[in-house]
């Protein structure tokens, strides 16, 4: 590689030849100067930094305790007969969340199994939001669970910051709160508690929370301060870029701790991950010794303060916090003066370089801009479309062709692959007509009646509601590694594990089909609600080898795959039309992903125009919602079992008891008529079980 040296170096190294050393002469007589004052402000700035966090978490709680305890002997939340009061307590739940940030959520649980919930939604994971219909914009969910037996009903809103909310929406759910660690630590006290730090229920942090006794002994009110809170306020308190902040709880480690700065930021240190691994082991030391800590250490070639001790108890929880803060850091008023006084003394000799040094500098940033910019180009990155404005010919000339170029490749991109593109550009080679043979992972989605939808809309219409579903779920399919073949017509074909390598292909497909199946229910469901027709997919997912790569002349090349692999995903999309199911998926799929999704063996068949025999299997969800799905599997299961075996009658009996479990499960009906039909005109000759389709 050629070396060079920058323009603007060159210029910046022959006046350092001037100022560096008058500069060093006058930093050694500073430096000299203002030791003293150093030495005296890093005691009082590390004091200082010890009681103002201290302050934070001790004071802040108590506020919000205090105000728990006002609505706890209130008459809203000790009412157990006048129904006006549900309304009103909602919206003192969402005052308190509005005037409290610190808060994520506020609740209150009764002794029946009653309980009123309102959370930020920003605390909840994507699929929640997507499955509750989350408004796109700040809001605040509230929940209220009846009282009863569970599963019990539960009815949700979201209210918006001008207190309207949005529609009420019904569902089932095993939540009681009078199992939770909040209720039974406050019912067990008798008083105001905070828990140990644990994971919450409605939302997939961690945290700790505070539980305060009604005053008539019917419930608990409580709050929930997640752990990731407390640490953006815990960051936003620090007083130099580089302290690092812990508070552990005297039970167990560190739980809480500031951000690090980002790398990105002028004066940040290297060694953050090393001062945090040295400040966690002095918090346990402190806890297990049950001492303060006062010490100085080295991290990464830099001197560190780390002040470690135990807090006053609060509501019977006790907590260790930790300090760590660069010595640098905490002398920097004196540096500050120190510097200023050296900028001073080199004025004189800098104002004598500067009409040279200002020349190169804009001619060298303007290159090295453009140099960037075409860098991002190269790596298919278009987000930068800011021209590059120059008063010298040559330079306008230069960004405008680049412009030109950005956009044209930014409107080709949209036609290929980014992925594709990237690996061709990193080697050449492989962009020539021609494959290797690889297993694969195939989808294909159809819309169901999409032909009767063409002869009812207007063409223009019709294209812009498929723009935005196939945004929606090609989104899905990118999102897990999915490659999208091609669009044909309202179908979709993508797969897996090409061009990228990707071990875990079968799984990402699975996860990106049933992704895609809910972005289009939730799109379908909000043109509804407007009264237009939705669409519903159906999707096939096979895996199998095949042959991916180039295909076509010279001139003009596809990348796809070729093989018999993309026939079966094909026809599994066409047999939901058979069982009245959204996803189909072969036992290549299925088989290897048992423990991560949970499968419906739903049949065992025979296609149109084949002869070997394929298992049908219906994702139902991951592996998280099996016990949601354990009882009817099981008597699924069972019906099935003697549908093969030809026992028609008990397997008549399994699959009603199964429909009575799910009533709107389409493929319970198909087996049910199935079996009637069996045991009014006998089974076919020779039955084996398997399901011999004569149409597609």
């Amino acid at each position: 590689m050629r070396r060079s040296i920058p323009f603007s170096i060159t210029i910046l190294m022959l006046m350092a030849l001037v100022v560096v050393p008058l500069t060093s002469v006058l930093l050694w007589l500073g430096w000299r100067s203002v030791d003293l004052l150093e030495q005296r402000s890093a005691d009082q700035r590390v004091s200082h930094l010890e009681s103002a966090v201290e302050d934070f978490l001790t004071e802040g709680l108590h506020v919000v305790v205090s105000v728990g305890q006002a609505l706890a002997y209130g008459p809203s939340f000790n009412a157990t007969e006048n129904p006006l009061t549900d309304e009103e307590r909602r919206h003192q739940l969402i005052a308190l969340l509005q005037r409290h940030q610190a808060v994520q959520s506020a609740f209150v649980g009764y002794t029946d199994g009653s309980f009123i919930y309102a959370g930020r939604p920003e605390s909840l994971s994507i699929q929640q939001r997507i499955d509750l219909d989350a408004p796109d914009g700040e809001s605040i969910i509230v929940r209220v669970i009846e009282a009863g037996a569970s599963p019990r009903t539960e009815t949700y809103w979201f209210y918006l910051p001008d207190g309207s909310h949005g529609p009420a929406r019904t569902t089932t759910t095993s939540f009681d709160a009078r199992t939770r660690p909040w209720y039974v630590a406050a019912m067990k006290a008798g008083q105001a508690i905070l828990t140990e730090p644990y994971r919450f229920a409605q939302t997939p942090d961690a945290g700790i929370s505070a539980g305060i006794p009604l005053r008539a002994g019917i419930g608990v009110v409580g709050f929930d301060f997640t752990l990731r809170t407390l640490s953006e306020l815990l960051t936003a308190y620090k007083i130099t870029a580089n302290s690092v902040i812990v508070v552990g709880h005297s039970g167990g480690g560190v739980e809480i701790e500031s951000e690090p700065c980002a790398p990105t930021l002028p004066g940040c240190l290297s060694a953050d991950a090393l001062v945090r691994q040295t400040l966690h082991k002095a918090v346990g030391e402190s806890i297990a010794t049950d001492t303060k800590i006062d010490r100085q250490v080295e991290a990464g070639g830099h001197a560190y303060r780390v002040i470690v001790h135990r807090m006053p108890p609060l509501l019977g929880q006790s907590f260790v916090i930790g300090a760590a803060v660069p010595v640098r850091e905490l002398t920097a008023e004196s540096r500050v003066l120190l510097q200023r006084a050296a900028a001073a003394a080199a004025i004189a000799v800098a104002l004598a370089a500067i009409g040279a040094l200002a020349a190169s500098l804009i001619l060298s940033r303007s290159i090295a801009r453009i140099a960037l910019k075409t860098e991002r180009i190269r790596q298919l990155d278009f987000s930068d479309q800011q021209p590059m404005q120059s008063r010298i010919t040559e330079i306008a000339r230069l960004s405008d062709a680049v412009e030109n170029m950005r956009a044209g490749l930014e409107i080709f991109g949209r036609y290929v692959s980014k992925t594709l593109v990237q690996q061709i550009m990193r080697s050449p080679e492989s962009s020539g007509v021609g494959g290797t043979r690889r297993e694969v992972t195939v989808m294909f989605s159809d819309i169901e009646g999409f032909s009767l939808l063409t002869e009812t809309m207007e063409p223009e219409l019709l294209t812009s509601r498929l723009s935005r579903y196939f945004e929606a779920l090609g989104s899905a399919i990118s999102a897990n590694r999915g490659t999208i073949d091609k669009y044909i017509g309202d179908s979709i074909m993508a797969f897996w594990n090409a061009p990228e390598t990707d071990p875990e292909h079968i799984a990402n497909a699975c996860r990106g089909a049933l992704q895609a199946a809910a972005a289009g229910r939730a799109l379908s469901e909000k043109w509804r609600e407007r009264g237009r027709p939705g669409f519903r997919t159906r999707f096939g997912l096979h895996t199998g080898p095949a042959v991916v790569g180039n295909v076509g002349a010279r001139e003009r090349i596809n990348y796809t795959l070729v093989g018999q692999v993309a026939n079966q995903a094909s026809r599994l999309e066409g047999m939901n039309k058979v069982y009245g199911t959204e996803i189909l998926a072969s036992g290549e799929v299925a088989g290897p992903t048992s423990a991560l999704f949970v499968w419906r063996h739903v049949d065992r068949v025979v296609a149109v125009g084949t002869t070997e025999p394929h298992d049908v299997y219906e994702p139902m969800g991951e592996a998280a919602s099996r016990a949601e799905h354990a009882s009817f599997l099981a008597a699924w299961e069972t019906a099935r079992e003697a549908y093969v075996a030809g026992r028609f009658e008990d397997a008549l009996a399994g699959f009603r008891a199964a429909s009575a479990i799910r009533e709107e499960d389409p493929p319970c009906h198909v087996f049910i008529g199935r079996c009637e039909r069996f045991l009014r005109d006998g089974a076919p000759a020779g039955w084996d079980g398997i399901w011999r389709m004569d149409q597609k």
